[in-house]
């Protein structure tokens, strides 16, 4: 009877089975990848905060952001690329809001304009009207934001994309932690976690790691990426449209719900 398995002769004449192929080494599966990623996360968000440099962190925010899933895009692939940018982004965000709890003065200089962006957030908390750096009240710079997290991470590999998504993170968190510390009360964060707000994040980072692509990876055919990705470009595409959709209608009724009274 054959054995199934292939058999192999020893020195002495007696069948072997083969040695099997040792596992391969997959960087972006190994926890310490992970653990590197987001000790730089700590590192680029909490030294230039503590140190208020509004116009440094987003830029070395950008370039770790940048590279770390550059690594993942040419090691593994869209699917790993995306999870790496996306426990960059929330390590961001967290850090982020923690520093803005904490250390609230040197945070808000890491903030361009912070205090007027901190008592505007507040008012609009307390008082209703529009939130500062809202679609309504600000749309060209939404529109900026846009076209910048599109055009950049294309023509750079993500990196001016990145810097366009780092800085979204920032003022997102910053507000966050001020209406916590602002309102002394957990209704405060419920009230900053704006899902309009969240949904176009989400948007941006899946357009950020799709766009990061072409040049990277030299490869410029539509087709490709429409055949090989096309769920995570339509479900970029749709949280990113319905996010600002949401926004024209949502914060009121938002506030009015968890705002404190």
């Amino acid at each position: 009877m054959t054995d199934a398995m292939e058999l192999y002769t020893n020195s002495h004449g007696k069948p072997t089975t083969p040695t099997p192929p040792a596992p391969v080494y997959e960087l972006t599966r190994d926890p310490l990848f992970y653990g590197t990623l987001v000790f730089f996360v700590l590192l680029t968000t909490a030294v230039p905060g503590v140190m208020g440099q509004p116009n440094f962190m987003p830029i070395i925010q950008a370039l770790g952001l940048t590279v770390f899933t550059a690594i993942a895009l040419r090691r593994s692939g869209v699917t790993v690329a995306l999870r790496v940018a996306t426990v960059w982004l929330v390590a961001q965000g967290f850090f982020f809001f923690l520093l803005a709890w904490l250390l609230p003065v040197p945070m808000e200089k890491a903030i361009h304009d912070g205090f007027v962006y901190r008592t505007g957030l507040l008012q609009w908390a307390y008082a209703g009207g529009e939130a500062p750096g809202a679609l309504l009240a600000a749309p060209l710079a939404r529109l900026g934001e846009v076209v910048g997290i599109v055009l950049g991470s294309l023509a750079t590999v993500g990196l001016v994309g990145g810097w366009f998504l780092a800085k979204a993170v920032n003022l997102f968190s910053y507000g966050v932690g001020s209406l916590w510390r602002g309102t002394g009360s957990p209704l405060g964060i419920l009230t900053g976690l704006a899902p309009w707000r969240l949904a176009q994040l989400a948007g941006y980072t899946g357009l950020f790691v799709l766009l990061s692509q072409p040049l990277l990876l030299n490869n410029w055919n539509p087709a490709h990426y429409l055949s090989t990705q096309r769920r995570l470009i339509f479900l970029s595409l749709a949280l990113v449209a319905g996010g600002l959709i949401a926004e024209l209608f949502l914060p009121g009724l938002w506030r009015a719900i968890f705002a404190p009274s």
